[in-house]
């Protein structure tokens, strides 16, 4: 009967180069058995598309911008959940007024840095400091509805990611299940971070060994990378 892996992919799929070669082949093994694959990630298409592109990776469907948008393999947009305008204009203005906030990026489903702000499907604010960015994610979280905000640690700098409240990488996975025909003990989860926890508590689900702490309490199954886990699901 088929099956379907979703996984994250920073810190997830990808966690070195050795390990993605090793994850590539054992998806491209488990997609000949008729089965499906899935990367479910907070990044956008755009980013998204560099990694796909730069590692070949097989997918059969997408899920992006922290469950805020379902491509299918052909990039037909199965469901999407976008940002009100009004609300993106008002934290766009928040921006602008905030010396701290050193770059404004607004994503849409396939496009990156637009300048309209209609159908905008997450807002990227960009800091140096990682006191300001935690200041500035609370004060987006109090005072705005319908929205939910995700906190990053990069290399140099810090993000406050917007999406919709409806966001979810869970809910993506349900709109999959109901087109592919697929039973819920079919399905597998892995992850690591905190936009992963709905879909892992939901979905057989499985939280690499480098997890945030609040995957802990999620899932006691735990494993090294996903190679592993088709593996361990393919039996």
């Amino acid at each position: 009967m088929k099956k379907i892996l979703i996984s994250d992919y920073d810190g997830t799929f990808y966690q070195n180069d050795r390990d993605i070669k090793k994850n590539i082949d054992k998806v491209n093994e488990f997609r000949t058995l008729d089965n499906l694959f899935v990367l479910a990630t907070g990044r956008s298409y755009v980013d998204l598309k560099q990694k796909i592109d730069k590692y070949e990776i097989p997918y059969d469907y997408l899920i992006l911008n922290h469950g805020a948008l379902l491509l299918s393999k052909d990039l037909e947009i199965i469901k999407v959940f976008t940002l009100d305008k009004e609300l993106v204009d008002s934290i766009l203005e928040y921006a602008n007024n905030d010396k701290d906030i050193y770059d404004v990026i607004l994503i849409s489903a396939f496009d990156k840095n637009v300048t309209d702000t209609l159908n905008i499907v997450k807002i990227m604010l960009k800091l140096y400091s990682y006191d300001k960015a935690l200041e500035v994610k609370n004060y987006i979280d109090k005072s705005y509805t319908n929205i939910k905000s995700y906190f990053i640690s990069e290399d140099n700098h810090y993000l406050v990611e917007v999406v919709s409240s409806e966001a979810s990488k869970s809910l993506m996975i349900d709109k999959i299940l109901d087109k592919e025909e697929i039973v819920k003990k079919n399905v597998y989860t892995i992850g690591d971070g905190i936009n992963d926890i709905e879909m892992i508590r939901d979905y057989n689900g499985y939280r690499v060994r480098n997890s945030c702490k609040e995957l802990v309490s999620v899932t006691d199954r735990v494993i090294d990378n996903v190679s592993d886990l088709i593996s361990r699901i393919s039996n």
